[in-house]
């Protein structure tokens, strides 16, 4: 990110103040950064090597609303990774293609940004044991006659519950529900992931205790 300040009471054309809470640019006054809107999250190359990922966690005004303020905070919302679009579902077709592999059915992504196509089920588990605390695995369907997105995403929270959001189509036809089984989760993820309609009683047990 350019490194851009505000000298004069108002952030360049098309940047915005930001306050950051720690991490390389918490003691920096009057950084500005795109937008609006802010970008959910924001990665900063350390010195030392590696990457400092600030995340979003509000946005408001100290008494300008024409001059929002983004402030970041490392403990921000956790951010799962993006759903591929419609581009890259050609692109990845076009590979498979190629390969003499036949349609795409299924990709699994990865907090560290890995994908695997058409996952099978040691590789969708190992992803999902994998998790982290504020770390969300995703499983996007593929599809040619189907209107919105067709995803499965699960985060691992810090109370060690896990939270499953499905959407099938268009954003009006979301839903999430939240499970501490960890046996559970994996056993309705590769259901889901077999296009079994049968993966969502899985999750509707007691949502306390790990049977892993």
């Amino acid at each position: 990110m350019e490194d851009v300040f505000d000298t004069t009471g108002r952030p360049p054309k098309g940047w915005m103040h930001a306050i950051f809470h720690g991490g390389p640019y918490g003691e920096d006054v009057g950084r500005c950064i795109p937008g609006p809107p802010a970008p959910a999250t924001l990665a900063v190359p350390l010195a030392d090597g590696g990457v400092h990922t600030y995340r979003l966690w509000t946005v408001g005004s100290w008494s300008d609303p024409d001059d929002p303020i983004a402030v970041y905070n490392p403990d921000g919302p956790p951010v799962p990774p993006s759903l591929l679009t419609d581009q890259e579902k050609e692109w990845l077709r076009e590979g498979q293609q190629k390969k003499g592999l036949g349609p795409l059915k299924l990709v699994a992504l990865a907090p560290d940004g890995r994908l695997a196509c058409d996952p099978d089920a040691s590789t969708i588990e190992a992803m999902l044991a994998g998790l982290r605390h504020r770390e969300h695995m995703l499983l996007q369907r593929l599809t040619d006659h189907d209107e919105g997105d067709w995803y499965l995403q699960v985060l691992f929270d810090e109370d060690d519950t896990y939270e499953v959001v499905h959407q099938a189509g268009t954003a009006a036809e979301r839903e999430g529900t939240r499970s501490a089984s960890l046996a559970a989760v994996r056993d309705a993820v590769l259901r889901w992931a077999a296009d079994q309609p049968s993966w969502r009683t899985v999750l509707e047990g007691p949502t306390t205790g790990d049977e892993s």
